[in-house]
């Protein structure tokens, strides 16, 4: 589908990418380990049992500490796997560092050799997204090859309404928040986006509804 907003988005991908990759590596350590802190705590407010979480590239936000929490806390996790059709995004489980492998993009991504693909019904608590921008509406700017959104059309089709899926989060540090990232109708919208200082809720839908 063609992107209404191609040459804005292009452009902010470009400035953000670099903001990003301009900020030093110690303080991504401490930003990554206090977003995860705060990731934690939200899990145990919903109580969740299981999540789809990605695994951290380069300047990314580090997920590291919220998966090894979930190991020690009994999170099942499940990480994605870019198919080579460059389309698909699969889900497999993940129970320690030694099931993933380098994959797509240079992403560590789960071995199909030894870690388990989810059940095709498989719908998670909660799903974790990278991203190069957010905003506080839930706004997402990813890397533009629509992996994320078509893994959300994937999701809405296993349950009875959207109303049903699972809590949506961006992840990122503080400085890749915009006023406003420009959107188009087929991408998803996040719930939540948790930075090293806040868990800001979109109001795309009832905060309650998580409530445990």
């Amino acid at each position: 589908m063609m992107e209404r907003n191609n040459g804005e988005k292009h452009e902010l991908r470009i400035t953000m990418k670099r903001n990003r990759e301009a900020i030093e590596a110690v303080q991504r350590i401490s930003w990554s380990q206090a977003a995860c802190e705060r990731i934690s705590n939200l899990l145990v407010e919903i109580g969740a049992s299981s999540v789809m979480v990605y695994v951290g590239l380069r300047s990314e936000l580090d997920t590291t500490a919220l998966i090894e929490h979930c190991w020690r806390s009994g999170i099942a996790v499940a990480a994605p796997r870019c198919e080579p059709d460059g389309i698909t995004m699969t889900p497999y489980w993940i129970r320690s560092w030694d099931e993933l492998m380098p994959g797509a993009f240079g992403i560590r991504e789960p071995n199909p050799a030894v870690a388990v693909k989810c059940e095709e019904t498989f719908v998670p608590d909660a799903v974790f997204v990278p991203g190069l921008a957010f905003d506080q509406e839930g706004g997402r700017l990813g890397y533009g090859a629509g992996f994320y959104d078509r893994y959300y059309d994937r999701l809405l089709k296993l349950v009875s309404s959207e109303g049903d899926m699972p809590l949506w989060a961006g992840c990122c540090y503080e400085t890749q928040l915009v006023s406003a990232v420009p959107m188009d109708s087929h991408d998803a919208r996040m719930d939540a986006v948790v930075t090293e200082q806040h868990v800001y809720w979109s109001g795309r839908r009832s905060r309650s509804r998580w409530n445990r």
